[in-house]
């Protein structure tokens, strides 16, 4: 151990002397450590920390699967998971859940919080106890259960004024009275990131068909593996597929653990890409310190020579070179895990608006520290084996004799090169990425929606499911429009099923005389229910037919109108006005539509599919529960915020407004991930364009300078200035080119990993792979013309006594 400590002091003060390659070496292992331990930290609080609950590992969701439609996460019905609940052995507690937007009044005016309908089991299965009162019990979760609420710490501090005797006071949730029995502590929000819990009263006895899904949670029995949860699940399924053929047809199970069940599978793998990544970036920071101690290794021949004539061990030389790897990869450390501090703070801040899950905890936790230590002896052993080996086997003799062949049998060169190859092949693969970031950042900033944006107020309103009055809901959504174009500066209103560029739904539908063999054949489209103000409020031409009016009532003809997408795709080369549609498959009840019109395309909020066939129907023709509000003003649109409140209250004192935004952040807020992930791989991509720049530029000074005297003859010859830079030139292009080679193949393969992020860009973007080759070459290029220039100046004579 004395040894150790010895080499390692001796190998800080050697660095100490040498202070332009330390600082080299400490900045690329700060950036490589940096980036890795924040992804890292990001990964963990994502996917590996799991619930802050006790034995939270056991904790998972079931979902129902069709594979045959790619249906991987389907919420069972409330039938089904009363199946699953009697026949499963692997779990301790099975509950049910399903999340949504829950109005509350009760104090000054009525809000809207997000919420879930839970049974008893969700709390037993948290294993967390309430801080006032208690909790849902098994018969107010039965149908025709009292009416009782549970409320969140956050919602008891900021709406009740933290009233210790909130217990057994009433509040109004979607408009009927339930009684409070409860308050958790601070940061539960299980199941949904909820504010509010009221009792799931839904009879699991009902007909097979009627009544909601529902999600469930569960936890599993001390010893019972997931993947066994899994089969007995899968098993259960199979047999309600053959016992319930009309609704479970196709159906099977799967469990995933909670976080993993949440997330789902597309981010979980975009998160072990960027992971693998980072470690690219450190790789690059590794061998470019491999790089720079091979050079320092090779300065160091005769010492290592003398050290081994006078009984130094193979061994004793090489801990000597991982020492100094080691002090390296040290500081490199620290200053990693504080840049590390600083990356994982900035993508805290960037997704403060995005309303992360509760159970998301991303910070330098311990295991996170304990991986940055795993990561700096990785980079001990990554950038100091090689120079050591290779130190290691010098020859003596010739060392001792000269110096200059010493170093030539070290055969540095041609392991110098590789390693820069290496660094290459790695940052080209990450420029790649970058630049399909880069661009796909540039697009989700410069969206053509195809619509109009500016000056747009936008908020979401609605019934809860349970209301049952019809025609209150159509007199309000009748009234609503009328009383908000009063409002002052007012040029258009609008409701919608949901606003335009934000996503809608998508369904199954019929063409009135096409047939179709089975329901996975008919075709889908988007669907939105909109007033007749939608298209003169957004800007939306009817470019053939007419639009929507107050006369498309529900007692008259069902109407609907389409986009050009869909005129296109269905309809090619006529006109598709008069045409009938039919939302849902072979067992749809709904009435045939009458297609009046067609309108221009527009974004439709999914980056995978940018403007899709879209089919709009008259809101007054379609009940729905909820809408979004949109008004062009002629001036600042939010301002309008508290007279539209005041407006919608006015109707009905029950119903809030909610997601309060302008057009344009109700648009941008969906695309959050593709602004913040795309960033991060351009920081990469910049990071390891750096490095490699800095490892090529390296090697060739250093190839250079132990051919200072070959040089010095070649000029003392009459060999012109071009001709040396040409023999540099050569060299370094060689193993840029080799691995540029390399890094475009490995490009193709991680930018198929990116598709879930890339934003109106083919994975395979030609623009993309060639300005990234145009990039690093010129790069390339400059890191070799600089030292070749550098050793064309020399003078001859001084070269030649160089050595």
């Amino acid at each position: 151990m004395s040894a150790v400590l010895r080499d390692i002091h001796f190998g800080s003060r050697s660095l100490r002397k040498n202070a332009g390659l330390t600082t080299v070496a400490i900045l690329a292992l700060t950036l490589g450590i940096g980036l890795t331990t924040t992804m890292f930290s990001i990964v963990y609080g994502a996917l590996m920390k799991g619930l802050p609950f006790p034995d939270a590992d056991r904790i998972v969701l079931l979902f129902e699967q069709n594979l045959a439609r790619n249906w991987t996460r389907m919420e069972p019905s409330i039938q089904d998971y009363q199946e699953f609940r009697t026949q499963q052995r692997s779990f301790e507690q099975l509950g049910a859940f399903t999340g949504g937007t829950i109005n509350v009044s009760g104090t000054e005016k009525a809000e809207r919080f997000k919420g879930s309908w839970v049974n008893s089991s969700v709390f037993d299965i948290a294993g967390v106890r309430p801080l006032l009162g208690r909790t849902i019990r098994a018969d107010e979760s039965a149908p025709g259960g009292e009416r009782v609420a549970v409320l969140s710490y956050g919602m008891w501090r900021n709406h009740f004024d933290g009233d210790r005797d909130i217990v057994g006071k009433t509040l109004r949730a979607n408009g009927v009275p339930y009684t409070v029995v409860g308050v958790m502590p601070e940061k539960f929000a299980f199941p949904d990131d909820d504010a509010i819990w009221l009792p799931l009263q839904d009879n699991p006895l009902a007909k097979r068909g009627e009544g909601r899904s529902v999600s469930i949670v569960a936890r599993l029995k001390p010893n019972v593996s997931l993947d066994a949860a899994s089969v007995e699940a899968n098993a259960i399924a199979r047999r309600l597929a053959t016992a319930y053929k009309e609704t479970n047809e196709g159906l099977t199970a799967t469990v995933m653990s909670f976080t993993e069940g949440q997330i789902g599978p597309e981010p979980r793998r975009l998160l072990f890409t960027m992971l693998g990544a980072v470690f690219c970036v450190l790789l690059i920071g590794c061998a470019n310190v491999a790089n720079l101690l091979l050079d320092r290794a090779a300065h160091k021949t005769k010492e290592v020579g003398v050290r081994t004539a006078l009984g130094a061990s193979r061994g004793a030389v090489i801990r000597q070179f991982l020492a100094e790897a080691f002090v390296l990869a040290l500081g490199g450390a620290a200053l990693g895990v504080a840049a590390a501090y600083v990356g994982v703070a900035a993508f805290n801040r960037s997704i403060a608006d995005t309303q992360p899950p509760f159970w998301l905890d991303i910070s330098l936790h311990p295991p996170v520290l304990l991986f940055a230590i795993g990561v700096a002896l990785l980079a001990t052993l990554a950038s100091g084996v090689i120079p050591a080996v290779q130190a290691s086997r010098a020859d003596i003799s010739e060392i001792l004799k000269d110096e200059s062949r010493g170093a030539s049998s070290f055969r540095i060169g041609r392991m110098s090169r590789a390693l820069v190859v290496f660094e290459i092949a790695l940052s080209c693969g990450l420029l790649v990425a970058a630049g399909l970031m880069t661009r796909s950042v540039a697009k989700v900033r410069n969206i053509e929606t195809g619509f109009t944006t500016a000056n747009i107020f936008t908020a979401r309103v609605g019934f809860p499911e349970s209301y049952s009055d019809t025609l209150q809901q159509l007199r309000f959504f009748d009234a609503l429009p009328e009383r908000l174009a009063t409002l002052p500066g007012v040029q258009g209103v609008a409701l919608s099923s949901s606003l335009p560029g934000t996503g809608a739904n998508n369904s199954s539908f019929a063409i009135d005389g096409a047939s179709y063999a089975k329901d996975t054949d008919y075709p889908h489209a988007m669907s939105l229910t909109v007033t007749p103000g939608f298209f003169s409020t957004f800007g939306l031409a009817v470019r053939q037919g007419r639009p929507f009016t107050a006369q498309d009532r529900r007692e008259r003809l069902p109407v609907a109108i389409v986009n050009a997408a869909f005129a296109a795709k269905y309809f090619p080369g006529a006109d598709p006005t008069g045409r009938r549609v039919r939302l849902g498959d072979s067992k749809s009840k709904t009435p045939w539509m009458t297609i009046v019109g067609v309108v221009p395309n527009t974004f439709s909020g999914d980056p995978e599919n940018v403007r899709p066939p879209f089919i709009y129907q008259p809101l007054s023709q379609h009940r729905t529960n909820f809408v979004s509000i949109a008004i062009r003003t002629n001036g600042n649109a939010m301002a309008l915020t508290p007279q539209v409140r005041d407006a919608v209250a006015s109707l009905n004192r029950d119903i809030p407004i909610y997601w309060v935004y302008s057009m344009k952040e109700a648009i941008a807020r969906p695309l959050w991930f593709i602004r913040v992930f795309g960033t991060m791989f351009m920081i990469f991509g910049v990071i390891a364009l750096f490095l490699a720049g800095v490892g090529l530029y390296a090697v060739m000074a250093f190839s250079v300078g132990r051919r200072t005297r070959e040089v010095g003859i070649r000029m003392a010859l009459g060999a012109q200035t071009s001709h040396v830079v040409n023999m540099v030139l050569r060299q370094g292009l060689a193993q840029l080119a080799v691995g540029m080679t390399l890094g475009l193949a490995l490009a193709l393969g991680v930018s198929q990993l990116m598709k879930i992020i890339l934003f109106e860009v083919q994975p395979r973007d030609p623009f993309t792979f060639a300005s990234v080759a145009a990039v690093l070459s010129a790069a390339g290029i400059l890191a070799c013309v600089i030292p070749a220039r550098r050793a064309t100046r020399v003078d001859p004579l001084v070269a030649l006594r160089s050595e």
